[in-house]
């Protein structure tokens, strides 16, 4: 049987996974969760009735929105009450696939990721791998007569044509332009800021580099890798980046 303090210590720390997403096990209000079956059965509980699940690692305690049935999960609603700069689907359409991007690229085997870890990823190297991509993907809409686009759920021409009338800027500064919603690299930053507030990356604004935190590498390796629909479409981007010679 679960006990009125240990409902509220259960609840203490679900609202804090709530706002923080990530918590260090060695943080005293995981201790109870430890210490006390009924802490743990609690938060269970909490868990399941709002659609969302804990993943544990080694040394930190994840709080994740399942994708479906979750009353925290990411709709375009929510998003655009969010950030504002997300004006319609399209936009946000292209926020889940610049995200994809990025993740196909650092999601590689542990070996390789330390080059990651260390130096990160450029905007300026994003924005063409995001290029190429919904090059290739429109390339295949057009040879499929519409079916590629049908086939794998995702709204090519829709992001094709967004993405192309964006503005860009080259990495000498020659063509500068503002990180807003109307240029390429504002929508690349958009899309890595939402990974920062979930506490998953590293942001230099300074160079516009985002680098992958070993949360993001827990999440990956505890959700993402049991979920078919992010492996199919990282493994799609990846097949679109090699035929392009850049993966």
């Amino acid at each position: 049987m679960i006990e009125n303090e240990q409902v509220q210590q259960a609840a203490a720390l679900f609202f804090s996974l709530l706002k923080r997403k990530v918590i260090p096990l060695d943080d005293p209000i995981v201790q109870s969760y430890f210490r006390e079956e009924g802490v743990r059965d609690a938060l269970r509980i909490l868990a399941n009735e709002s659609g969302t699940e804990l993943l544990q690692t080694q040394d930190r305690l994840h709080l994740v929105a399942r994708p479906q049935g979750s009353v925290f999960a990411t709709s375009f609603t929510h998003m655009k009450n969010r950030y504002g700069e997300l004006e319609t689907k399209k936009y946000f359409y292209l926020q889940n696939v610049i995200m994809l991007v990025f993740l196909a690229e650092i999601d590689v085997e542990n070996g390789h990721r330390l080059r990651w870890e260390n130096q990160g990823i450029s905007y300026y190297q994003l924005e063409r791998q995001v290029d190429l991509t919904l090059k290739r993907w429109r390339e295949k809409e057009e040879e499929s007569e519409g079916w590629f686009s049908r086939d794998w759920g995702v709204a090519v021409s829709e992001m094709a044509d967004l993405w192309a009338a964006l503005s860009t800027q080259d990495e000498t500064g020659e063509n500068p332009a503002s990180l807003t919603r109307r240029t390429r690299l504002g929508n690349i930053a958009l899309a890595m800021r939402v990974l920062r507030d979930e506490n998953l990356v590293y942001i230099a604004e300074d160079i516009l580099r985002v680098t992958p935190r070993p949360e993001l590498y827990e999440r990956l390796e505890g959700i993402y890798h049991r979920q078919d629909r992010y492996l199919e479409l990282r493994n799609l981007i990846r097949r679109s980046l090699s035929e392009e010679g850049l993966l």
